[in-house]
């Protein structure tokens, strides 16, 4: 299978030293594409498939962060950027709907849509994901839907102890387990993310196939994890914070805001130093976004480290060879694949002569198996990143306070 493509620009100043990412109780991620822990998952997850998807019309997932960006990027990629516009007879599973927040509108007008569509709830699985269930915004969002869409079959991925895994055990839900040492923003490739992928119809074996050869290719001479991570760290490193990802595939968009929870939650850490460091990672569409931030990247601060995501092979619209105007005839018998590649290419030339910094990766094409590559690479991506930096990736203390203050105002 064809593999990811890295191209990056200008190199920074700094240099780091081949690190290896230390084998750890939070380093279970890199079992979830190969060996008995793949194996078991697959095994649960294709068994609770097979007795819940033949009679499933509506899929509500109840996660946030590493419990729903995951899945919300699989939804956009393989399944399709307007997933809930297509006719049930198009649709290859159920339908799929995503909880990860908590605003009244959104949470309400998911509930009607679903009840309008199943009235007994006879069709409707509600799967809530997290590994202790006391994360507050899914608790909320769980005691209404126990409420709302009693009557439809529950489903909890969670840890192998804690309160969900208890209220599950009692209600008598299904369960599926989220590995021990496995953290959420690590988690995509585990039942987590698996269980809704696979009960949507997404080829899961081809996902994981996709991330273990991506993992068996970071361990070759040409490892591009750690060319990616020395490449960012060491712009970190340099004061180039701001760190955009811009995919110019529209199905591409919330892969990129996974990313932003991986590398923003796991790299903007406290040092070994006591150095408060770390990237700031954002997300820019292409070509919609070259209409907004262009500019201030033409002529704002040099101060921006900015990537773009191109598929190598997709869909193609012919654009004929009627136009409005003479002064865009170069239009005629073009394709709407080739503008968007030159849209993509011209940026690039752009922001890289306005003395920021510019990177490339392209997909072969967008597929289970690519997927699969993107989220391991950036998963040993960000744990390179991490010991280049001196920190810790896989706690999230800023994260925890939040929890704890908010509880304290609800009190």
């Amino acid at each position: 299978m064809k593999m990811i493509n890295l191209i990056l620009g200008t190199p920074p100043q700094q240099n780091f030293d081949l690190v290896e990412s230390v084998q750890s109780k939070n380093e279970q991620w890199r079992d979830l594409w190969d060996g008995p822990l793949r194996s078991e998952n697959e095994r649960n997850v294709n068994a609770l498939v097979s007795s819940l998807r033949p009679n499933c019309t509506n899929l509500l997932v109840i996660g946030i962060g590493g419990s729903s960006l995951g899945l919300k990027a699989i939804q956009n990629a393989l399944l399709d950027p307007n997933w809930n516009l297509l006719s049930h007879e198009k649709r290859n599973g159920p339908r799929l709907f995503v909880l990860d927040n908590i605003d009244p509108t959104v949470v309400a007008s998911t509930f009607d849509t679903i009840k309008t569509d199943d009235p007994q709830l006879e069709h409707t699985v509600v799967c809530v994901i997290s590994k202790s269930g006391e994360t507050v915004e899914i608790a909320a969002n769980l005691m209404v839907a126990m409420r709302e869409l009693s009557s439809a079959t529950f489903v909890a991925i969670t840890g192998e102890t804690g309160s969900l895994r208890d209220f599950a055990s009692k209600k008598g839900w299904e369960t599926l387990l989220v590995p021990e040492g496995v953290g959420g923003r690590f988690s995509v490739l585990s039942p987590v993310g698996l269980f809704p992928a696979a009960m949507c119809g997404v080829d899961i074996v081809a996902l994981l196939d996709g991330a273990k050869e991506m993992a068996a290719h970071c361990k070759s001479t040409d490892n591009i994890a750690f060319s990616l991570a020395t490449f960012l760290a060491g712009y970190v490193v340099e004061n180039r914070t701001t760190q955009v990802m811009m995919p110019y595939c529209t199905g591409l968009t919330n892969l990129s805001h996974w990313w932003v929870q991986l590398w923003s939650e796991s790299l903007g850490k406290i040092n070994e130093n006591g150095v408060r460091i770390g990237p700031t990672p954002l997300v820019a569409i292409g070509a919609t976004d070259q209409h907004s931030m262009l500019q201030l990247w033409r002529e704002g601060p040099a101060d921006k480290v900015i990537g773009f995501i191109g598929v190598a092979c997709d869909d193609d619209i012919s654009l004929g060879e009627q136009t409005i105007s003479k002064n865009i005839s170069w239009l005629c018998d073009k394709t709407m694949r080739q503008v968007l590649i030159a849209e993509q290419e011209a940026t690039t030339q752009a922001v890289s002569e306005a003395e920021q910094v510019a990177w490339t990766l392209t997909l072969p094409e967008v597929n289970a198996h690519a997927i699969g590559q993107f989220f391991a690479l950036w998963e040993i991506t960000t744990a390179l990143a991490g010991c280049l930096l001196n920190v810790n990736p896989y706690d999230q203390p800023g994260v925890e306070l939040g929890k704890i203050l908010t509880a304290d105002k609800l009190r």
